[in-house]
């Protein structure tokens, strides 16, 4: 082997070694870990899954010129850097992008993702698009023909529902729940369905006994009359990260366009619960947009999500903007704002967090990324340097916390800001420690009048004592 080759390679693996903030915090890829991003894209959908063997997967696109640079440079963090042997080089790409259906909001911008990083195979639902004459319509097709002509008919794939996994990536089972296609064995149970929700590739993500389920905007006749009478008893429904159908709308639990409400007694016909609790999802991620215009999520959809959820985990990309999350070869997992990460204050002015940890009636000074009992007390100070306070009354400060529960606590990912009703000096902060895992604490101090923004991230090991 050259030293050519021998020094490209070896670029490769240091780069597909790196792992951004936040998930850095919890992982490392010597944990073959499947880490996924949910980016906020508005009123649309656009999840990028990475397997442990570093197949990647684009499921959805929603990119507009409003946010093309910051989808695209996000991407760009997060897609590994793997040696292409056809190039000799370094290179990042997407082996699959998945078209759920063919709304607009799914493919929206495609052309500017192609653009920056080839992909190499599509999955598609197997059924046409309501808004043929679009240019993003038109450039999605094309796209098809081309990946054709260049790989073969295999490069685009209509997945079949099926009790068997239809792929597996490094121990990552995927499975396909609801496409245009129908399982065999089901189909006579199944009325064919008419509209394209009904018909949207639904994957299934399980590994390591965790699982990441991606709904599309699947409605709930698909889950009534075709999900849950081929899945129901697999125990495949079963879901740690629940990604919310169709922005939190109510479709995912009644025909919106008969029922202005969820109400099965009212309209049992049309109205559709029992799917939710066949997910039973520790937490719900929502994708939507600006609520005063698209209305999502529901109110009613929202509030038989946090039921459902543990410890009412629903958290939408509107109010956490994206979100990065994992599941490695142990089991471990989480999920937490990409924002939970260090930014700036690297010179002067700055700030660094102290924390002061009460246990037993013991007080001791602790650092970032120790390790802290569980019931122990911390009071957390944001101590400014350089001017960074001056002056304070154009000082804005925001504290909040992003549970990383492993073990008997993994369910436990709350995020959370400090409430406005806890009357302390906004430069401190203060928490038990509850649960065992790796739990982040996120200050941000603005200055506006000097225009300096810095966030500083504290890093908890909650463990049993």
């Amino acid at each position: 082997m050259d030293k050519l080759l021998t020094d490209l390679l070896k670029m490769a693996k240091e780069a597909a070694q790196k792992f951004f903030q936040p998930l850095a915090f919890y992982t490392s890829h010597d944990k073959n870990p499947l880490s996924f991003h949910v980016l906020n894209v508005g009123e649309g959908l656009m999840v990028l899954i990475v397997f442990p063997d570093k197949t990647t997967m684009l499921y959805d696109c929603n990119v507009t010129q409003g946010d093309k640079d910051d989808v695209i440079k996000f991407l760009g963090q997060h897609i590994p850097s793997r040696y292409d042997t056809s190039k000799k080089q370094n290179a990042q790409w997407i082996d699959i992008y998945v078209n759920s259906h063919r709304d607009l909001d799914h493919y929206r911008g495609l052309c500017d993702v192609y653009d920056a990083f080839q992909i190499k195979s599509i999955w598609d639902s197997g059924r046409s698009g309501e808004t043929t004459q679009d240019a993003d319509y038109q450039y999605y097709m094309r796209l098809r023909r081309t990946l054709i002509e260049q790989y073969g008919d295999s490069a685009v794939f209509v997945p079949v529902p099926n009790t068997s996994s239809i792929r597996n990536y490094g121990g990552a089972q995927v499975y396909c729940l609801s496409s245009s296609a129908y399982m065999p064995e089901k189909a006579s149970l199944v009325e064919k369905a008419k509209i394209q929700h009904t018909e949207a590739l639904v994957l299934s993500i399980h590994y390591a006994g965790r699982s990441l389920l991606l709904t599309s905007d699947s409605d709930w006749k698909a889950w009534k009359e075709k999900i849950v009478p081929g899945f129901g008893g697999s125990g495949i429904l079963k879901t740690s990260i629940l990604l919310a159908s169709h922005h939190g709308s109510r479709s995912f639990f009644t025909d919106e366009t008969q029922n202005e409400h969820i109400d099965i007694e009212a309209n049992p016909e049309t109205t559709y619960l029992d799917h939710i609790a066949h997910i039973s999802p520790d937490i719900v991620l929502i994708s939507c947009g600006d609520y005063d215009h698209f209305h999502h999520p529901n109110s009613e959809a929202l509030a038989i999500y946090k039921n459902k959820a543990t410890n009412k985990q629903v958290y939408t990309t509107k109010e956490k903007d994206h979100f990065s999350g994992f599941i490695d070869s142990a089991g471990k997992w989480t999920v937490t704002p990409s924002r939970f990460h260090n930014r700036g204050g690297s010179g002067s002015p700055t700030f660094d967090i102290s924390c002061q940890m009460t246990f037993n009636g013991s007080v001791t000074n602790k650092k970032s990324g120790e390790y802290f009992p569980i019931k122990s007390s911390l009071k957390f100070m944001a101590n400014a340097h350089g001017g960074l306070l001056d002056p304070y009354d154009q000082v804005d400060v925001w504290w909040e916390v992003s549970n990383g529960g492993i073990g008997e606590h993994h369910s436990h990912q709350e995020i959370y800001y400090k409430d406005k009703s806890e009357k302390t000096d906004k430069l401190t902060f203060g928490r038990d420690v509850a649960f065992e895992g790796t739990h982040l604490l996120r200050c941000r101090i603005n200055n506006k009048e000097k225009k300096i923004d810095i966030t500083k991230i504290f890093v908890v090991n909650g463990y049993k004592a």
